[in-house]
């Protein structure tokens, strides 16, 4: 092709209307035209000329052979999707492999092995260790509340064992975190963890054995609760990392009572020490009061948790027992007793001493007499000092002070780095910062993780000595495959989704069969799938390491398994016979998701893109609830708005091409529930008249055993006769009743509702009754599930069968007759009793100082909320505040604390309970005034009505939907119902 007919852009060159340049041009390209692809989309097979141009020659000599070519003509109208669609590269995520996949696709696994960041040991030797030497592994999650270090305290073990050639290194410059568990967009802008992020690494102890630490960071924010829970799942111990400035909050409690009923150990983490010094300025012994403390707090905890019998772990957490941590983050050291007695006894080269015994009498009631340099039981009336006083607190005091004070030629500090600790610095360390010397110190001396790893070994067992929760595995060979999907994790790209497993026996193969097994299958064996392992991965925070095995005790990411999982899943081999088989119990991570809103495509075409981006979401956020209402509207809910908010920013632009929706204002999830019994017996029947019965119901007014329900200690799929014993000896219940529970319900379980049976045999047929009992369960749980008054689950109501008929012909005690007669059944006895509506309560905890007091008391005073109780937080100037909001009123609270305290307090919200809203919801003489609050009495008719406009429900609730015309009129002449 001649190139001098066209110029720069491709246009033809010359007067396009000249009939000899027009000749002339088609002469010269009508040798050199090949003829057109078949598949090529042209509209005709003329040659289409415009101006004397030929548009199909132009093409087809401008672009490659192999590119699909459209011609679009410009007197039709525009279309709604471009001719090309732009390319979107889409990356929300950090992760180093797939840059390295991208720039080694040519070599393969090797390239990429090649390609990840350096670390100090071999990762080879790392993942044929723990193949072969399961025993090496620990599986460790870092639990704690918000901003006491978790994620900062995995930045040193990072820092510590990857080489700082590869960019990891923090600028010295602004202090500024690392953050490398914080791989999410969100994560990285707030500051914040969001997701729980594992990270596999290799560690030496004291003996510098090494030792694989699979850990799992996970956030610290009350409303990603569900990321922790799924963490605790999938290992076999907890780091407790508490900030000891604020000491044992609300969100701490949680963790140590959910690690007991897991019956997981737990390692407490005293963090950030040097808070006390720095901060507070606490005077040394009285630093020890508040560790000591804090110790005490978290056994007091632990020893008054109802679950603390069945506990197979240490009850008590103490550092003499090496289950108690001493760390800074901030300056990257941690030590424990034992770590600590090494220091001293490796520096000062002194030798024969028990390093045990030694680090027995650093803690406690063991005083230190530096005449005699001997240990005594006895303070000699405050003369002495404590032991740990006077070898860990005095010399870390030292330090600080002589770091921040000395001046150049200042020899104290040197003299006390090389005395006590064997230390020696360059003369250009002590010119810098004294935040960066401070830093630098720190490190010099305590320059491992050697106390950490030697307590987590020793108090955290391994794989093979702990125990498999949540299934019966005792029946399993020992050549079989079990492992536990925790959850599913987006890539980078959020293409796909990869599963983070634990293996309990067995072993995970790139290219292996196995089983997937979805977490419905207990009540459905078709919901299972065989799929092949693709893809197999160690996790480094921000990069993946391929693998080929996955052995036993292995925490490690999979790709290729997702397709039937949702929250979590269960792994079996391929080969495994599914007769008999239990899968891992999921936690209900949605039975805390009261906060939602609805949402809708601006554009009404990309509501098949949403629905998309609403199926990732639900696979991605654990306690995401994503439901439909009636009117066709799509609801999202969230345990706090936190959590909402990063689901929206999620679903607009990581799981959607920049979708634009609408969202609706805040809301909140109610439920239904009565106060006193039913007034009347209803008979309801089917159209045929076959089959009849009578529901009543009345209020469950006992919280003792709605707990019991809830935390699963009363279960109905336990023998009848142990729940008929439980129910008769701990709640009283006679005989006959405790014989007769036949449901729980709704989902969830929280302030459940219960069915019995309250039939007598002289006048109900109970063989042909129990013939039906699984259809009248089926219409029980349906019934609660959607509530009468705005389909709203029904809670803590116990719902009797006091008479029923049922035919003897099989077709007409159907469930399709059964289930819909039980239904209106339980609607009637709902009516018929005062009903009333629940509405979720959060459970507020403010730590702020005295001046703050008052403003967090007037604001949740606008809010229907109270401050129940606070105690001052000992050793600080902070107060801890506990006290209850209602969730349609917290919209924006922790917001408004924050800011109108001015940084002085800091709010956390987490589900509490349910409890009634004031007014009578069926009350049609309620004041409701237009644009302008309610009135306390007419709140309940207010939000059930505009819950029903907004669900699209026609008309009020009423009793008259459910039963027969003429028995509805009788029962209003009577005066029984209004």
């Amino acid at each position: 092709m001649d190139d001098d007919i066209y110029d720069e852009f491709g246009n033809l060159i010359g007067d396009a209307f000249d009939s000899d340049a027009e000749s002339s041009d088609e002469s010269a390209l009508e040798n050199e035209v090949e003829p057109q692809d078949e598949e090529v989309d042209i509209e005709s097979d003329t040659e289409e000329k415009e101006n004397g141009i030929d548009l199909k020659m132009n093409v087809d000599e401008t672009f490659a052979e192999d590119v699909k070519q459209i011609i679009v003509d410009p007197a039709e109208p525009p279309q709604d999707e471009p001719v090309i669609q732009p390319r979107v590269e889409k990356k929300l995520k950090v992760d180093f492999t797939d840059n390295i996949k991208s720039d080694s696709k040519e070599n393969g696994e090797a390239s990429i092995m090649a390609g990840l960041p350096e670390v100090i040991y071999s990762r080879e030797y790392m993942i044929q260790t723990m193949t072969s030497l399961p025993e090496r592994i620990r599986n460790i999650a870092l639990v704690g509340n918000l901003h006491s270090g978790k994620t900062t305290f995995v930045d040193s073990l990072v820092l510590h064992t990857h080489s700082p050639s590869i960019g990891l290194k923090k600028s010295l410059k602004n202090f500024k975190p690392l953050r490398f568990m914080d791989n999410h967009k969100l994560e990285i802008d707030r500051g914040t963890t969001i997701k729980t992020s594992p990270i596999t690494l290799m560690l030496q102890d004291l003996k510098n054995r090494s030792a694989i630490f699979n850990i799992l960071d996970t956030p610290g924010h009350a409303d990603f609760e569900d990321e922790t829970i799924a963490a605790i799942a999938a290992v076999d111990g907890i780091i407790l990392v508490v900030d000891v400035v604020e000491g044992i909050t609300a969100r701490d409690r949680s963790l140590v009572d959910h690690a007991v009923k897991e019956n997981v150990p737990i390692v407490l983490m005293l963090n950030k020490i040097d808070r006390l010094i720095l901060e507070l300025k606490l005077p040394v012994r009285d630093c020890y009061q508040k560790l000591n403390y804090i110790v005490e707090d978290v056994n007091q905890r632990l020893s008054q948790n109802e679950f603390i019998a069945n506990y197979t772990h240490s009850t008590t957490v103490s550092p003499v027992e090496n289950n108690v941590i001493f760390a800074s983050s901030t300056f990257e050291f941690t030590f424990s007793l034992i770590s600590f007695a090494d220091l001293y006894l490796r520096k000062s080269g002194i030798t024969g001493v028990d390093i045990e015994e030694f680090s027995k009498r650093l803690w406690g009631d063991y005083f230190y007499d530096k005449k005699t340099n001997k240990f005594s039981t006895n303070s000699q009336d405050g003369k002495l000092s404590r032991s740990f006083v006077s070898f860990i607190l005095e010399p870390i005091y030292k330090i600080i002070t002589y770091t921040l004070v000395s001046e150049p030629g200042d020899t104290r500090l040197p003299s006390l780095l090389w005395d006590n600790f064997g230390v020696k610095l360059n003369k250009q360390q002590y010119k810098q910062d004294p935040q960066i010397l401070l830093k630098d110190v720190f490190k010099a001396i305590f320059d491992d993780n050697k106390g950490f790893v030697h307590s987590v070994n020793s108090s955290i067992s391994n794989p093979r000595i702990s125990q498999i929760r949540g299934i019966n595995s005792q029946n399993l060979p020992d050549d079989s495959v079990l492992a536990r999907v925790v959850k599913l994790v987006e890539s980078s790209d959020a293409s796909q989704f990869l599963s983070i497993v634990r293996v309990f026996k067995g072993e995970l193969i790139v290219g292996s069969k196995i089983k997937v097994l979805g977490e419905n299958y207990a009540e459905d064996n078709e919901d299972y799938k065989i799929q092949t392992v693709e893809e197999l991965y160690l996790s480094g925070g921000r990069y993946k390491v391929p693998i080929d095995v996955a052995g036993e005790g292995a925490i490690v990411i999979v790709g290729g398994i997702d397709s039937i999982v949702n929250k979590g899943a269960t792994i079996l081999a391929a080969n495994k016979s599914l007769e008999n088989c239990e899968i891992f119990s999921q936690p209900n991570y949605g039975s805390k998701s009261v906060f939602k809103v609805a949402v809708e495509p601006a554009n009404p075409s990309e509501l098949p893109k949403m629905l998309e981006g609403l199926r990732k979401i639900n696979k991605s956020y654990l306690a995401a609830v994503i439901n439909v209402e009636e009117s066709g509207e799509h609801v999202i809910l969230a345990p706090g708005e936190l959590y909402l908010d990063c689901v929206l920013h999620d679903l607009r632009l990581f799981f959607t091409d920049n979708l634009e929706i609408k969202v609706s204002d805040p809301m909140t999830k109610f439920s239904e529930t009565v106060v006193e019994g039913s007034i009347t017996k209803i008979t309801t029947s089917t159209p045929s008249g076959n089959n009849s019965i009578s529901i009543i119901a009345e209020p469950l007014n006992d919280s003792k055993l709605s707990y019991a329900i809830e935390s699963g200690s009363i279960d109905l799929s336990q023998p009848a006769k142990i729940t008929s014993k439980i129910l008769r000896k701990d709640f009283g219940w006679d005989a006959l009743a405790a014989r007769s529970v036949w449901c729980f319900g709704p989902e969830g379980l929280q302030s459940p509702s219960l069915l019995l049976d309250d039939t007598l045999e002289e006048e109900t047929d109970k063989k042909l009754l129990y013939s039906v009992k699984d259809s009248i369960c089926q219409g029980f749980k349906w019934s609660i599930s959607e509530g009468p008054l705005c389909n709203e689950p029904i809670r803590n109501t116990k719902f009797k069968i006091l008479d029923a008929v049922i035919s003897g012909s099989e077709i007409h005690r159907s469930g399709t007759q059964i289930i819909p007669m039980t239904r209106k059944a339980c609607y009637a006895g709902f009516l018929t009793a005062t009903s009333r509506l629940m509405e979720p309560i959060y459970s507020v905890t403010v730590v702020c100082t005295h001046s703050a007091k008052a403003l967090v008391s007037k604001l949740l005073d606008g809010r229907r909320g109270n401050i129940i109780k606070d105690w001052p937080v000992p050793g600080t100037p902070l107060f801890e505040l506990e006290g209850h909001v209602p969730v349609i009123e917290s919209v924006g609270l922790e917001t408004d604390i924050r800011i109108r305290a001015q940084g002085q307090a800091m709010c956390y919200l987490t589900f509490s309970n349910w409890q009634v809203v004031p007014g009578d919801p069926l009350d049609p003489d309620c004041f409701l005034p237009s644009l302008k609050p309610v009135p306390a009495e007419s709140l309940a008719r207010d939000f059930v009505m505009k819950t029903r406009r907004r669900k699209g429900m026609t008309g009020e609730p009423s009793l008259q939907k459910y039963i027969d015309t003429n028995l509805y009129t009788r029962l209003r002449e009577k005066g029984i119902v209004r």
